[in-house]
C-alpha cells in the first residue's frame, strides 16, 4: 500500500485544490494521503468529500512551524480533533507566519519607493501560482526577477521565522496529544544534512524528549545516511516512521535537482513502523 503523508494545497502555498490532490493520489494508486498545509487546516472538508467519493483514505493533517533551539522546524501533525486548543495553536502559528511578510514589507517600505505597506495589507496573490503573498508582492513590484529571489530579503531584513512568535515544539506536541493526534518531525534533512550520525541522533533524542512521536524518514531530499539514521532511531525507540513527498503541485516542483511531487516517495506502508496509529 502506497502512502503520502506530506502534501500542500492552495490553502497554503501549493497550486492544487484539495480535490485535485485526492484525484492525483487516486491516479497514482496512493491509498492513504494527508494534506499538511502550512499552519492551515481549512482544506480538510473539501478533501474529505473527494476522498470519500474516490475511495482514498485521508488523514487529517497540518504542518506547523515550531521553534526549536535557535531555529524554526516543521512538525507535521496527524489525526487530531479540531478542539478549541488545537485551533488556537494553528492560529498562533498562522499569525506568526503572516507577520513575517507584513514585517518585511514594513521594513522594506523605507528603502523602496514602489513598496507600500498599506497596499500590501490588501494584496492577495493568485493562489493557483502557489507560494505566499510576500514573495509574489515583491515579484509584482519588480523588486525581484523570480519568486524565490524574494527569500533573500527575509534574511537581509531579519524577518526569518526564528524572529517571530511561533509555538515551540513542546507546546505543539502537548496540544496535538491532547487533541488525540500525533506529532512527527518533518524533513530533518532540512536542518541537519551536514551533521554526523551521532549528531543527528543527539538532535532526534531532544525532539523525542519534547513529545515528538515519529520522524519523516523517507523524504525526497534525504541522504542515505539521513534515511538510515532516522529509520534506525525510530525502530530503537518504537516511534512512527512516515513517508512524504512535500508536493506543492507546480510550485517548487524541482529544487536543487530534487523532484517534489505527489507520490514521489514510492515506499510501501510495510516499511513504515507504527503507521497503523495514523491510518486506523
Amino acid at each position: 500500500m502506497l502512502v503520502d503523508l506530506h502534501t500542500h494545497s492552495y490553502y497554503s502555498d501549493g497550486t492544487m485544490s484539495p480535490r485535485e490532490i485526492i484525484e492525483e493520489a487516486k491516479r497514482k494508486n496512493i491509498e492513504v494521503i494527508a494534506i499538511t498545509d502550512h499552519d492551515e487546516i481549512g482544506s480538510y472538508k473539501e478533501a474529505k468529500e473527494a476522498a470519500d467519493e474516490l475511495g482514498v483514505t485521508l488523514i487529517r493533517g497540518v504542518e506547523l512551524d515550531c521553534k526549536f533551539e535557535d531555529i524554526v522546524v516543521h512538525v507535521t501533525c496527524y489525526k487530531f480533533d479540531n478542539n478549541d486548543e488545537m485551533i488556537t495553536l494553528v492560529d498562533k502559528a498562522q499569525n506568526a507566519l503572516l507577520e513575517t511578510s507584513f514585517e518585511l514589507i514594513r521594513r522594506m517600505e523605507k528603502d523602496y519607493e514602489d513598496i507600500s505597506y498599506d497596499e500590501f495589507t490588501r494584496y492577495k496573490h493568485d493562489k493557483r501560482k502557489g507560494g505566499w503573498d510576500g514573495i509574489h508582492y515583491l515579484y509584482d513590484k519588480k523588486i525581484t526577477e523570480g519568486l524565490f529571489d524574494g527569500m533573500k530579503y527575509y534574511r537581509e531584513y531579519n524577518c526569518g521565522h526564528e524572529h517571530f512568535d511561533f509555538p515551540t515544539v513542546e507546546e505543539a506536541c502537548s496540544v496535538v496529544h491532547k487533541a488525540g493526534g500525533y506529532a512527527v518531525l518533518a524533513h530533518p534533512c532540512n536542518y541537519y544534512k551536514e551533521k554526523s550520525k551521532e549528531e543527528i541522533i543527539e538532535k532526534l533524542n531532544k525532539f523525542k524528549s519534547m513529545g515528538i512521536d515519529g520522524i519523516e524518514s523517507y523524504y525526497p531530499a534525504n541522504s542515505e545516511l539521513m534515511t538510515e539514521t532516522c529509520i534506525e532511531f525510530c525502530k530503537d525507540n518504537d516511534m512512527i516512521i512516515t513517508c512524504g513527498s512535500d508536493g506543492h503541485g507546480d510550485f517548487a516542483a524541482v529544487s536543487k535537482g530534487v523532484e517534489y511531487y505527489i507520490g514521489a516517495m514510492k515506499v510501501d506502508s510495510e516499511k513504515l513502523l507504527n503507521i497503523e496509529k495514523l491510518i486506523k
